[in-house]
């Protein structure tokens, strides 16, 4: 390992953060040079400011993740407002994966470099230089041109985060989730922040569920967890209570039947005390109608001996 690459460890090592703007910063500078075909030893602020934008976008309009304590740091400002334009534009607040919204920023090309220009303005004033910072020293890991809004590098330092992009990155992820868990109560805080750059979150197809949950049902009637209204089995829609984007999981204890516009409309909101209470009272008796010999049913009956529902719903109401 080369000494420049021990630089970067020691740079990791030493965050001390009370938002993730540095975190965040060192991820898109490695994912800019790893997508690099040559050795470009060039990085604008304007091209690091978009891998941000895109990491803050996931994190918050998918898993609604909190980046810092208290007042909303700028570039996460930015996001929002970038996140309510794209709403506006879809007419729907369902989450979408930010390489699809970039296409509804684009088209109001002046909206979309505004923001690109404020949150690369935000990196100029703050992060960029205070990223090489370790303990008052200022270690040589690129040039930094604020005039130009540039980082440079030599190309022996590209070739070295070229081997060591993958380790490095992972060790960001993992810092960036340590701090994450300070100010947000959600589960699997790891994954969210490691999946902000797959190629897409995958939200796995649901039917395998949709049998067991039936079981419940007597006399052949499907009834709606939410309204007790019948449905027919093309109405059948399956439904995180907990929301998906808090649990970041699909589980049997926490999968409802209910219509496909219920479904719609409920969204990620919070379900109510009256709702935890029902499915906790559901998954007893679904319990009873589960074959022991089920993966689901070990499942299950660990959730209820657990008391799962109550406390990541105490969770997510933090």
């Amino acid at each position: 390992m080369s000494d420049y690459i021990r630089q970067w460890l020691m740079i990791i090592e030493n965050m001390n953060n009370d938002n993730t703007y540095k975190l965040a910063w060192g991820r898109a500078i490695l994912e800019c040079i790893v997508e690099e075909k040559t050795i470009q030893r060039i990085i604008t602020f304007e091209k690091i400011a978009c891998k941000m934008l895109k990491y803050y976008w996931n994190q918050i309009d998918f898993f609604h993740l909190k980046q810092s304590p208290g007042k909303k740091p700028i570039i996460v400002q930015e996001t929002e407002k970038c996140i309510d334009y794209v709403q506006q534009k879809r007419n729907s607040r369902i989450p979408i994966w930010f390489d699809k919204a970039e296409i509804y920023l684009k088209e109001d090309p002046v909206f979309y470099q505004k923001k690109i220009q404020k949150i690369a303005n935000t990196l100029t004033h703050d992060v960029s230089w205070r990223f090489m910072n370790v303990n008052g020293k200022s270690l040589d890991i690129y040039r930094l041109d604020l005039k130009k809004k540039e980082i440079i590098f030599t190309e022996e330092q590209i070739m070295d985060l070229h081997e060591y992009a993958f380790v490095l990155s992972q060790l960001l992820n993992y810092r960036w989730a340590q701090l994450l868990e300070k100010f947000n109560n959600c589960p699997k805080i790891a994954s969210k922040v490691k999946g902000i750059s797959d190629e897409k979150i995958r939200r796995n197809n649901l039917t395998k569920y949709k049998d067991i949950l039936l079981l419940q049902m007597k006399q052949g009637k499907i009834i709606d967890f939410y309204t007790g209204s019948s449905l027919k089995e093309n109405e059948i829609s399956l439904d995180h209570v907990i929301p998906w984007s808090f649990m970041y999981s699909d589980d049997i204890w926490n999968l409802v039947i209910t219509s496909k516009s219920n479904n719609s409309r409920k969204s990620d909101s919070i379900p109510s005390k009256n709702i935890i209470k029902r499915l906790e009272d559901r998954n007893i008796e679904l319990l009873n109608d589960i074959p022991q010999t089920s993966k689901y049913y070990k499942e299950l009956k660990q959730a209820i001996d657990n008391n799962y529902v109550e406390k990541f719903y105490l969770s997510l109401k933090l």
